[in-house]
């Protein structure tokens, strides 16, 4: 586990084509003389490789509905996220599409239709919660080995089953695709010229895990993945304060925090007041590290970094250059 005052901050993209907000020259500078690094993969996980611990087996999806609920689910479940599959020459290419981009009414309108038209068997069943969906079914299978956010823009087949073990998935992902072919939401968004929804993304399936009971520091966030987590672990969670020094105010010994988008939207400033902040808790001593997390790249701040004399040419994506 990290040392006391040390704080860990995910900071959201701009929008859905995964840039990072503007950082301001100043800031630029005091964080060129950090340690930065590149990240992949999913938020949690590089929270907790941070933290000294191993990411979750399987069971993403069941964590991430327990983030949304506060419960615990039972049986096997996989997060399944509408998606929309672009049709290139000879490929597909995978494409999210964010809360901008879709509707709570819309999402629940989907998977109210794939309940109806492919759960008569009982063997497998559908749900949302606000903008996201879950398969339920009685046996596990394989499925996708990234959530979207991770897997977006790329080619579906790297991240998919292959061989035998996808057989499953690969059954029910057609029947998904033709049902949601023919789903009202759909017509209706082609008929507007939006993306239509053209798959699930099945990923993240399994029972909902067994989190050792660990001190971990205390969690503020919406983002429901790390919420679940936390709550299984039986560790302090809240949602996200409005800025992080009514964080710092609560939990003076460290925290995690994962910004949600409207934290930085709207103006450079916003993301400029965090960042300040942050370096005039190192300056004064309030904190003796800070770890920043965003789209791949991670970067460490410790409170004497700034005094170093010589610095790299900092970037959001975790590249260091001389300079």
């Amino acid at each position: 586990m990290p040392s006391k005052k040390h704080v860990i901050v995910v900071l959201p993209v701009a929008g859905s084509g995964g840039e990072f907000p503007p950082v301001p020259l100043r800031h630029q500078r005091w964080l060129a003389r950090s340690r930065a690094s590149d990240a992949r993969g999913e938020v949690l996980s590089q929270i907790l490789s941070i933290l000294s611990l191993p990411p979750p087996p399987e069971g993403l999806g069941a964590l991430r509905l327990w983030g949304q609920t506060g419960a615990p689910p039972d049986g096997w479940i996989a997060a399944a996220d509408p998606v929309f599959l672009e049709a290139r020459l000879n490929h597909l290419v995978l494409h999210r599409l964010d809360e901008a981009e879709l509707d709570e009414a819309e999402v629940a309108s989907l998977f109210a239709h794939l309940q109806q038209h492919l759960a008569e068997n009982g063997d497998e069943g559908f749900s949302s919660v606000g903008k996201v969906g879950y398969v339920h079914r009685r046996h596990a299978m394989e499925v996708a080995r990234a959530s979207p956010a991770v897997a977006e823009g790329s080619f579906p087949e790297d991240f998919l089953p292959d061989g035998e073990r996808s057989r499953a998935h690969d059954r029910l992902q057609g029947e998904v695709q033709m049902c949601l072919y023919e789903s009202a939401v759909n017509q209706r968004r082609t008929l507007e010229g939006k993306p239509p929804v053209t798959g699930l993304w099945m990923w993240g399936g399994g029972v909902a895990p067994a989190v050792p009971k660990l001190p971990l520091p205390p969690l503020f966030a919406d983002e429901p993945l790390c919420r679940g987590y936390w709550l299984a672990a039986s560790a302090a969670v809240a949602g996200w304060t409005g800025d992080l020094e009514a964080c710092l105010a609560r939990s003076p010994d460290g925290f995690v925090a994962v910004l949600p988008a409207s934290a930085v939207a709207g103006s450079p400033d916003r993301i400029d007041a965090h960042l300040d902040f942050l370096r005039r808790m190192l300056r004064r001593g309030r904190l003796r590290a800070v770890t920043l997390l965003g789209q791949g790249f991670r970067v460490d701040i410790g409170r004497w970094d700034a005094l170093r004399l010589w610095r790299r040419k900092f970037t959001m994506r975790g590249e260091e250059h001389g300079g």
